[in-house]
């Protein structure tokens, strides 16, 4: 299978995931997340996970962990990515002892999800895969670590587990135009694998009678997979049908709202063109138009 290249976007502040897919690429909004107890591949953070919180109070963990996040914001925009890793596991460090306390939590979860798509950069899939797990630990609706872990699982070929995140990151966001693109693919992934073991067991039957003992046995077992692959293939029919008719209604709902914003303007420009025409709110003549008809009605006069 081809390996698809990655484009990742960051920005400082939370990251978000309304980028655009380029043909070609995957998508990776901003920074993703960290597992403060997985291993990235790389060098140890500076200072020992055991000591860097030491003699600190919350607060000051939470304001170094902060600066730490962003050291490695600013690192990940230079594309200088192993760096950006060793930044955000040293903040994970920082707030390892406090994840319960809500204001160190929600950095952590950010970190995490950082560190996460930094490892994606570096196609450390395991530790991405890892990381995004621990961003969800932590908020287990977090669509971008159900993305980002989706990814990292597809590269890695566990295509059943990618697509139940990416399934997921569509159910929550019907509009996200990355997670749909890296749901096909993985769904064309499995159909290939799929067809692939067909033909595995069509070669198996190949030259054998059709009365040996061992071949009705397969027969029976290949059976039973076709039933479960079909009742497993109408699930995510229904499941991809459900996706398209809340994509359809999404659209619909944008396309009611813009109609209903073009009637607000045309009702509005009516209305200040009758103005203008010299009506008032009763629907009565304007002066100046009772001025002209007294003016026709008395030369009338004049000529009778």
């Amino acid at each position: 299978v081809a390996t698809r290249s990655l484009v990742v976007v960051v920005d400082s502040g939370d990251p978000s995931m309304t980028d655009t897919t380029a043909p070609g690429h995957d998508v990776l909004p901003d920074p993703g997340s960290v597992d403060s107890d997985s291993s990235s591949g790389l060098d140890e953070a500076p200072v020992a996970a055991a000591d860097v919180s030491d003699g600190l109070s919350v607060d000051e963990c939470v304001l170094k962990a902060v600066e730490a996040k962003e050291r490695g914001n600013g690192s990940f925009k230079g594309g200088e990515n192993a760096e950006a890793c060793q930044a955000y596991q040293l903040a994970a460090q920082y707030l390892r002892r406090h994840s319960e306390v809500p204001a160190a939590k929600e950095v952590l979860l950010s970190v995490q999800t950082n560190l996460a798509a930094a490892q994606l950069r570096l196609e450390l899939w395991e530790d991405a895969a890892a990381a995004a797990t621990a961003a969800l630990a932590l908020d287990p609706a977090s669509v971008k670590a159900l993305f980002r872990r989706g990814v990292a699982r597809a590269r890695m070929g566990e295509l059943s587990d990618a697509k139940a995140d990416l399934t997921a990151v569509c159910k929550a966001d019907a509009r996200n135009r990355d997670a749909r693109s890296e749901l096909a693919a993985v769904q064309e992934r499995l159909a290939a694998a799929k067809e692939a073991e067909k033909e595995k067991l069509s070669r198996l039957f190949a030259g054998k009678s059709l009365y040996a003992p061992e071949e009705r046995e397969v027969r029976r077992k290949a059976a039973e997979q076709a039933k479960r692959d079909r009742e497993r293939v109408a699930r995510e029919a229904a499941e991809e049908e459900a996706l398209r008719a809340d994509w359809r209604r999404e659209c619909e709902r944008l396309r009611e709202e813009a109609r209903s914003e073009r009637r607000g303007r045309r009702e509005a420009a009516a209305a200040a063109a009758e103005r203008r025409a010299g009506v008032d709110g009763d629907g009565a003549p304007a002066a100046g138009v009772m001025q002209v008809e007294g003016g026709a009605a008395a030369e009338g006069a004049a000529e009778g």
